[in-house]
């Protein structure tokens, strides 16, 4: 990379790494956000720019490095360590890497059906910052653990906090069911690093495997007492349309029965990608109407190009627009960032920042600056410069694996073969599975991923170059894959 500074300050952070061998998870919560986010990643909608064919050069982010231009100096670092063949995606959704788990309540899903695998399957993450209230200068602030079984899914995750003693520590551990879905997930606070108060989480699934259910007990006085449940419900498509979440927020005995604290409903587009999220959250009297996000894409790129959100004014019963952001694409990636917010005094949207993104030859993000909008224009040079630093590693991972035997034989046909349009996917496999289909460029990276069954079984190519590509349907209960060749026209 460029910037001598930047490769002195991740020569630290690894020496600094090494130094560091304690391990430490996020407080679980509940939030707006992280079901959004936990939506777009539904059915891998990032556009992965990673490469899966086996023996070729792969890339994965090991360190990033934010610099405040204005002063000089850093406000935030991260540095990756990973094992095996473990990688990373951006996501194009939010225009970052995940590093940490942004799932509703617990660092710990790993379903394809509602929740992905973590964006970053890192083994160590290292994190320093400036914390304005306890640590003014840039320094070491947390370090998280992760550890993983031979199918890949998170077994344990540790997160430990240098500013402890206002922190909880924690520790999460997950059991897998035969299907390999998360059935159980525990919860420890740590005290003086032993496992004090203790959560548990229960999973539930359907007979197509999509997670129905989920239930959070928190030990109390000896006693196991239920604190919060989700429902989960879903169209004729396998699509989630809704996340109805019950919980225990002032009951101090656990005794009483949960009350609905929010639902969201969510709509699709015909290519199964989310249009829209409305949330309604509990105001102490009723459930009552709360944000509505609804999102815009360009042709068939899996990742949305425009994202607004109103919320809701109980007094004059109306949606007011709160946020939006756009984005400008170049050879189908965004590369320039648009933020702006609504001015309810000029009844406008004014900016508030934007973002310059850069890409390497293996399309990750090389380099992102952000201008701040000054009232009258965005600054003339940048205000803050992120950097991202890779590793090349030689990827092994067989791009299939043997045939699962079923009756008869299993191949998979693509119709039309050559397509313009859409593809459709045809096996005797498809039939009351759950399944995941794949469509790959000739490079090994990752396209289009959506949930497959045998009424949603159509993959959108209209946006894509013309040339040759590669499908794959893999049985999420199984691991076992079947792939054939595509001819886009």
């Amino acid at each position: 990379m460029k910037r001598t500074a930047s490769w002195l300050l991740l020569s630290a952070l690894l020496l600094a790494g090494s130094a560091w061998a304690q391990h430490k998870p996020a407080k679980p919560k509940t939030h707006h956000a992280a079901v959004l986010s936990q939506l777009l990643q539904k059915n891998g909608q990032l556009a992965a720019a990673q490469k899966t064919t086996a023996g070729v050069p792969t890339q994965r982010v090991i360190a990033q490095s934010t610099t405040d231009n204005a002063t000089g100096t850093y406000t935030d670092s991260v540095l990756l360590r990973y094992s095996g063949m473990r990688k990373s995606a951006f996501d194009y959704n939010y225009m970052l890497y995940a590093y940490n788990y942004p799932y509703s309540t617990t660092p710990m899903f790993e379903y394809a059906g509602v929740f992905t695998e973590p964006q970053v399957k890192y083994d160590t993450y290292i994190h320093w910052t400036i914390n304005p209230f306890l640590m003014p200068a840039f320094q070491l602030y947390e370090g998280s653990f992760a550890v993983y079984n031979t199918n890949h899914s998170l077994t344990q995750f540790t997160e430990l906090f240098v500013d402890s003693a206002t922190n909880d520590n924690r520790r999460y551990r997950n059991t897998y069911n035969a299907a390999k879905d998360i059935a159980k997930g525990y919860t420890f606070n740590l005290n003086a690093g032993v496992e004090d108060s203790a959560f548990i989480q229960l999973f539930a699934y359907d007979a197509a495997n999509r997670i129905k259910a989920d239930s959070m007990y928190e030990i109390h006085l000896g006693v196991w007492r239920i604190v919060a449940k989700s429902y989960y419900t879903y169209d004729a498509g396998g699509n989630l349309t809704q996340i109805d979440h019950w919980a225990n927020v002032s009951d101090t005995s656990f005794l009483q029965p949960l009350v609905q604290q929010s639902k969201y409903v969510n709509t699709y587009d015909a290519s199964n990608r989310l249009k829209s999220v409305f949330t309604s959250i509990h105001d102490g009297t009723t459930l009552s109407p709360y944000v509505k996000d609804t999102f815009d894409y360009t042709g068939s790129l899996p990742f949305h190009t425009a994202w607004r959100q109103h919320q809701f004014d109980e007094i004059h019963t109306t949606w007011w627009p709160q946020y939006r952001m756009t984005k400008h694409l170049a050879s189908s990636r965004p590369d320039t960032v648009y933020h702006d917010g609504w001015d309810s005094i000029l009844n406008k949207w004014v900016p508030i920042s934007k973002d310059a993104v850069t890409y390497n030859s293996n399309n990750n993000p090389d380099t992102m600056w952000n201008f701040l909008y000054n009232w009258t224009a965005y600054s003339s040079s940048p205000d803050y410069t992120t950097v991202y630093y890779y590793e090349t590693f030689l990827d092994t991972t067989p791009v299939s694996a043997p045939v699962v035997a079923h009756t008869g034989s299993s191949t998979l046909q693509l119709f039309p073969n050559p397509a313009t349009q859409t593809v459709s996917v045809a096996t005797n496999w498809l039939a009351g599975h759950n399944y995941v289909a794949t469509l790959w460029n000739m490079n090994g990276q990752m396209l289009v991923r959506q949930a497959a069954d045998a009424t949603r079984n159509t993959l959108p190519i209209a946006g894509l170059p013309t040339g040759m590509y590669m499908v794959t349907l893999e049985d999420r209960q199984t691991g076992q894959r079947l792939q054939a060749r595509l001819i886009k026209e």
